[in-house]
């Protein structure tokens, strides 16, 4: 009885090992990919100071065109948007979802991994009515936007990509609870 006891100690003693193991190299993975993008941020504003008026040249993060920024203050996330969503895109940064360009009439809609870390969307959740994200684009034109409904979908619903009003900016993010089960949408529109 007490070598089985052993045995199933050790076997617990190396999951655990192991499932730490895990949970530090995906830390570390995820705190790189954050550091390569605010390197990418850093480099659209430098453009933007070298050359007013003109738009950022050519921005791409591994191998990918960015066409803007997302800041969303309250919740201290500052990522490039990368122009087309995958499950590859999706590792990478914050994606481009659907709509016209950055800052146009329409619904702009982004999605982007809840990560456990809280790197990407892993802090969405906790955002509130009135809470404010800003957009700019590669011209360096920002506009502010003012959230104004959060809501949980089934992973197919996909009305969130409808404008609330056809006539104003408004920006959409997506992006999965817990457990993948639904989606977290968070709606803002420009604030006038």
């Amino acid at each position: 009885m007490k070598k089985v006891i052993n045995i199933i100690l050790t076997i617990l003693i190396i999951m655990a090992i192991v499932v730490t193991g895990i949970i530090i190299y995906n830390y570390v993975i995820s705190k790189q990919n954050d550091d390569n993008l605010a390197e990418v941020v850093t480099e659209i504003e430098e453009q933007f100071t070298a050359n007013e008026g003109q738009q950022a040249a050519n921005v791409q993060y591994n191998g990918y065109d960015v066409v803007g920024i997302i800041e969303i203050p309250s919740i201290n996330i500052k990522y490039p948007i990368i122009n087309k969503t995958n499950d590859t895109t999706m590792k990478y940064s914050i994606t481009k979802f659907s709509g016209g360009d950055i800052n146009s009439i329409g619904n702009f809609t982004v999605a982007g991994h809840n990560n456990l870390n809280g790197t990407m969307f892993g802090k969405v959740k906790r955002l509130q009515i009135g809470d404010e994200i800003k957009m700019t684009d590669l011209y360096n034109n920002t506009v502010t936007y003012q959230i104004f409904d959060i809501y949980s979908v089934e992973p197919n619903d996909v009305s969130c990509l409808e404008s609330v009003d056809e006539n104003t900016r408004e920006i959409t993010l997506i992006t999965c609870t817990n457990g993948h089960l639904n989606r977290l949408i968070t709606k803002a529109k420009e604030v006038a």
